[in-house]
Parts: structure tokens; sequence; C-alpha cells
């Protein structure tokens, strides 16, 4: 008789796993769990959303900030076989909406400081209720986190799923427009456990501080390899420079996910000399370049510690460079593709380039999303089709290969903003400032930025005879934005430059913006 084989390499057989053979913990502030404790309140988590009707499939929304709370009920939702839709907390009430309408989410938690947000739009959601809505910390009239799971079953969950079953959703988009969930598989998410965890030597002994929400794509491709392999992860509440060096230094950190803005805030963190951060010796670095000054700057201040960028999407491939790359004269490449990767330069016409030639790049992975949840039209929009018809996604970007097959970034043939790491779309910044009466029209671009790297600035025409000032216009689009799509600078202007068919020449207008804002 043949050996039986399962799909127990799946996220959620690693927590029963490593609670057999794994003395690491998680820790948060002042909590810790063991792997043995975590396997509890997993189970615990799980069972109570099963008792609460949630099946295997099914969606479960979270709009809370990083604790150790959030931690289990981010890894109770996948074991429980559903899927978890981790929601960024920087968004406004009406953009949350979006969201939860577009997931079909069956449960919502919210942390309890949240529900000054949540409460207004309850009435506006299409299927989930008041009664739907578990609260973490809960004050009276509303279902408790804590009293729900404490009345769980604690006995262990066994949901079997298959690899292309969904385990998370993803949404990227801003305050306006559709939303765009990107939906990943539990096959996909291994892309991270044997690529990153491959490139960045993760084992046993890995302790990866997760500086990062849990809502951020970007975090899994540290935390995903240490929970394969038993590590330790260490949550951090909120990010701060000082924050991050005293846990680096007390948990004896090795591994750590941080984008260029945060990296920056350590590396000007004056004690920074005084801590030991002899352990730290990973530091992953995506969401936009590092500028050369920052990068020699690392290693000057963190000698210990290797510096591996990674170039990609959320929806699913990337390339990385790191130290053997710079030994041989990379630096200024965004590497090679991350291992089975495949990457393609096309034209506009779809068809493919040879090296050295300039054109979109599209990529291909085991990590590519199922697709945008929701939005056939948009998921299809989004793919190139290979010769042998595989579907590439295109990412909208120009660049080229080299002759040693390393990937150069051209430009952008989108007008994203890459803020702190974090994509912000110039049109859902552009739709608020319209909406003022006294906007004719407005075109927004990034502009350099000491901190942030770029920041959205606006220029507006205002309406013939009205009466307005570039602060006023500020304070009053800034107050209907979320954090991270704030502009630094309003510029009203009579005109604005164009191209001959009459849209506005957005590089016209950065070019006039070369001085960084601080």
């Amino acid at each position: 008789m043949p050996l039986k084989f399962a799909h127990d390499y799946l996220y959620p057989h690693v927590i029963p796993h490593h609670a057999r053979f794994s003395a690491n913990r998680v820790i948060c502030g002042a909590e810790s769990l063991t792997w043995a404790e975590l396997e509890q309140h997993t189970s615990q988590v799980a069972n109570a959303l099963i008792a609460a009707g949630i099946r295997r499939g099914d969606k479960v929304c979270l709009f809370m900030n990083n604790s150790l709370l959030t931690f289990e009920l981010f890894w109770g939702i996948i074991r429980s076989g559903a899927v978890v839709v981790a929601l960024n907390t920087l968004v406004s009430g009406d953009t949350l909406a979006r969201f939860i309408d577009n997931s079909g989410g069956k449960l919502l938690f919210v942390d309890e400081d949240a529900l000054p947000i949540v409460e207004p739009v309850l009435g506006s959601l299409r299927d989930l209720r008041r009664e739907q809505v578990i609260v973490a910390g809960a004050s009276d009239g509303w279902c408790s986190a804590e009293e729900m799971i404490a009345r769980a079953d604690k006995a262990p969950v066994w949901v079997d799923v298959e690899p292309s079953d969904s385990i998370n959703i993803v949404y990227t988009s801003g305050s306006t427009g559709a939303p765009k969930g990107i939906e990943h598989s539990h096959l996909a998410r291994h892309s991270y456990t044997f690529g990153m965890g491959h490139w960045f030597g993760f084992s046993r002994e890995s302790v990866t501080l997760l500086a990062t929400p849990l809502y951020a794509n970007g975090t899994w491709a540290t935390m995903g390899p240490c929970m394969y392999r038993g590590g330790t992860c260490v949550i951090m509440e909120k990010f701060s420079a000082a924050g991050f060096a005293e846990l680096v230094e007390r948990h004896r950190c090795t591994h750590a996910f941080l984008v260029p803005t945060q990296t920056i805030q350590i590396l000007s963190l004056p004690s920074l000399a005084q801590h030991d951060l002899s352990s730290f010796r990973v530091l992953y670095s995506a969401g936009q370049a590092l500028m050369p000054k920052t990068f020699d700057e690392i290693g000057e201040k963190l000698r210990q510690a290797e510096i591996w960028e990674v170039y990609g999407m959320s929806e699913g491939f990337c390339t990385v460079i790191g130290p053997p790359d710079y030994a041989r004269g990379k630096r200024g490449s965004v590497g090679k593709p991350m291992i089975l990767d495949d990457i393609r330069i096309v034209d506009d016409r779809g068809r493919e380039l040879p090296v050295g030639e300039i054109g979109e790049i599209c990529g291909y992975s085991v990590g590519l999303m199922k697709g945008y949840y929701n939005d056939p039209a948009a998921t299809e929009k989004a793919i190139w089709y290979g010769p042998d018809g595989r579907s590439y996604i295109r990412s909208g970007d120009l660049g080229r290969f080299d002759a040693d097959g390393y990937l150069y970034i051209c430009g952008r043939s989108k007008d994203i903003i890459k803020s702190g790491g974090i994509n912000v779309f110039p049109t859902d910044i552009e739709a608020v400032f319209a909406s003022h009466p006294a906007v004719s029209e407005v075109a927004v671009v990034g502009a350099p930025h000491e901190k942030w790297i770029e920041t959205p600035v606006a220029f507006v025409i205002p309406r013939l005879g009205a009466s307005t000032s570039a602060a006023e216009l500020m304070e009053w689009a800034n107050g209907r934005l979320g954090k991270f799509q704030r502009v630094s600078a309003v510029n009203v202007v009579p005109h604005l430059p164009r191209v001959t068919y009459g849209k506005v020449n957005k590089p016209a207008l950065r070019a006039q913006l070369s001085q960084s804002i601080p």
C-alpha cells in the first residue's frame, strides 16, 4: 500500500507543528506566547469563528493595529480555513466601507479606538451588520473579541485546505475609486517561504522584528519564512526608530523588513551607536529604491547587517539584489528574479524585447495572485500573455536587462507616488481636491522628500472668481485624505503645462519640484 500524502506543508500546519518542536516565542511588548501557547490561542480563535458560522473560504476582515491579539486573530482565521482580509488602518471610513463590501467579509474585527471610524459607515455596508462587528477591548453594546475567544473550545483545529485555496486579500486602492483586492493562495505565500527564506538565511534561530503592520503585504516576507522555520517573531505595536533599536538589542533580533523611510529614521537616531545591534544581520528593504546616501550610511552605522533590496509587486513577482551582486558591480540594478520567478520585457504592442532594450516589465511567479478579487476586468487588463500562454502581471514600470540577467528600472509608465514605501495614487488625491467648489483643475505629482522619499504635491487652478488660498485648500483636502495621502504643499497656478493633446504634462511639473521638501 503506498504512503498517503496530504498537503500538510501549508501555513495552517505551521503552528501545530512548531508547538511540538520549537521552544521559541511570539513577542509583543510585555506579552509573549510560546509556540505551544500560540497553538492553543489560534485554535480557540478558529473554533470561535467556526462556531460563529465561518466556513472554509469565507472572508473575515481585520481593522486593527499590531498587537498580540491581532496576530492571534490573523493566524486563527487562516487556521479556520477562512480568508484573512487585513485592512489598512490609515484609510478613511468611506474607503473602509468599500473594502469590506468588495471582500464580502462576514465578520469584522476592530480595535475599540477604531470605532469612531467604523460606526458611522455601518449603515452603508451592503451585507455586514452591527452584530457582525467584533471589538477588541469592547465597550458596552459591542461583541467583545476577548469574550468570544474565551468561550471557544481549545481543541486543536484541522481544516483541510488545498494549495489553490485563498489565504488572504490585500487591498491597494486609495481613498476613492474602485478598490482592488489582491487575492493570494496558500501556495503563493510559499514564494516568500522558499524565496526570501533562502536569500535571507532564515532558520529556527532567526528572530525577526515585524516593524511593519500585519496588513502590509511586505510583512509576509520576513514573518512567513521565520514562522515556517519555527523562529521567533517580535511584533512592533507602532514603529519608532528608538523602539526598533531597543527591541533589536533586547531580543537579539536578526532580520527585519523596512521601507526606506523607516531606515532613514533609524539612521538619524542620535542614540543609535549606544545600542548593541550586533545580532542584526539582514536588512530587507523594499517599497522603493534606497537612495545612495542612505545605502552608504547603512554600511557605516549598521556594518554587521547585509542589505538586500527587493523590487516587485504585491500581485506576485519580484527581483532581489544583495551583497554578492554589489560585489559584481551591479549596484543600481534591482537584481535578478527571485527563485523560479520569470520576468519579461515587452513593448507597447506586447512583443517581447531582447536584452538591453527598454520596455514594460512583466512578471510571473509561484506567488502570483489569483486575481483582483471580484474584478475580472481589472485582472484581465493587468495580464500580458507569453508565447506559451502563460499569464504575466504587467508592472507599469519600464526596465531593461543587461547581458548578465540583471534588471534595471528605467522609469515609471504610471504616475504612482511612492511615499514612505506606500503606493499613493495621484488620481485619488486629485478627486478630493476636484470636489472643492473653488477648484477648477488639479494635478498631483510626487516631489523629493528627505524623510518620505517622495511626497504628494498639488497644483491647483482656481475657479474664475473663487477666493481661496493654498493653505486653506491644503487644510481642507488633508482633512479628507488618508494619512499617507496628505499633500505636503499646494501650488495655486493660473495654468498647467500640457502636451499636444491637452493632457497635463506631469513630468514638467515634477521638474519644477527639484528641491527636497522637508
